[in-house]
């Protein structure tokens, strides 16, 4: 096991405890590998009075903010280090599973994840195979969107490659700092998505794969710091910096702006070569066409 898990934490000490620490230890993540990252020394010494020992590796005192706390964890490990990073509201993980053919996603149904430590070593296995340095898992634990990408293989398909959002709340990076280095706050989990797809060509997410988080529900976090100004700015930022990769997502109804990430140079591609293809097959029959009536 050559990875760490770093979880930041902000006015959560007892949501930590009770959730997401607790999670790995039923995993029986070795808590050498756990750092938690906090605010500031009086966070820090209310984590440290709350949190049980045998639980965690590391409690470090990072920076305050979003954006910072991001920055200051990717710039404390080495290049190359292999990271999972999680929220501290993790109530359960799930995987979607679908053992009925022909596949509906009707059945679909989420189940505790069996091992933890197996789905960790996947994910870095296969991101050491693609050379996608960042790999993550489905936004949302609805296991009626949790579809696989090919229909006709659903039992074993579930990992697309393309431009997807891989949310913060559990997500894997072989350190990148240069594609680690955030320049926003709310949003920041795409900004580094967008990075790393453009380092790489592409980004690893697991469809099948989610956890059960409500994190604005809980008291603490990014809420505790979040304005619908400032997120509706960073959204803004986001389009304007990468028209091809951004857009407005009009189909969630929000005070704040919702985005939507997708590779249109790709699609126009895709659709010029279907465009292509269309048009030869129809040369072809009218040469045929031709040829009979002589």
């Amino acid at each position: 096991m050559d990875y760490v898990v770093a979880i930041p934490s902000y006015k959560r000490h007892d949501t930590l405890k009770k959730k997401t620490l607790n999670v790995l230890k039923d995993y029986r993540i070795p808590i050498q590998n756990i750092y938690v990252f906090v605010a500031n020394d009086h966070e820090h010494d209310l984590y440290k009075n709350t949190l049980d020992p045998s639980t965690y590796g590391k409690l470090v005192v990072g920076k305050p903010g979003i954006k910072e706390i991001r920055n200051f964890m990717a710039n404390y490990f080495d290049e190359g280090q292999k990271i999972v990073y999680m929220d501290d509201d993790i109530g359960k993980i799930w995987q979607c599973k679908n053992d009925i053919e022909p596949y509906d996603k009707a059945n679909n149904k989420v189940y505790k994840m069996d091992s933890l430590k197996k789905f960790f070593d996947k994910a870095f296995k296969l991101s050491g195979k693609t050379g996608f340095h960042n790999w993550g898992v489905y936004p949302r634990d609805n296991p009626y969107f949790m579809k696989p990408i090919n229909r006709r293989n659903p039992l074993d398909n579930y990992v697309s490659q393309d431009l997807k959002f891989l949310i913060g709340f559990m997500t894997g990076v072989i350190n990148n700092k240069e594609s680690e280095l955030r320049t926003i706050g709310d949003k920041e989990d795409y900004e580094r998505t967008i990075k790393y797809y453009l380092k790489d060509n592409g980004v690893l997410r697991f469809n099948n794969v989610s956890c059960y988080t409500r994190c604005y529900k809980v008291a603490g976090g990014i809420q505790a710091t979040r304005k619908i100004e400032d997120s509706n700015k960073n959204a803004t930022i986001l389009i304007k910096r990468y028209p091809n990769l951004v857009s407005v997502n009009n189909g969630r109804k929000s005070p704040f702006v919702e985005i939507l990430l997708r590779d249109k140079t790709k699609l126009k591609k895709f659709i010029n070569s279907n465009n292509s293809k269309k048009k030869s097959i129809k040369g072809k029959k009218k040469k045929k066409s031709l040829k009979r009536n002589k």
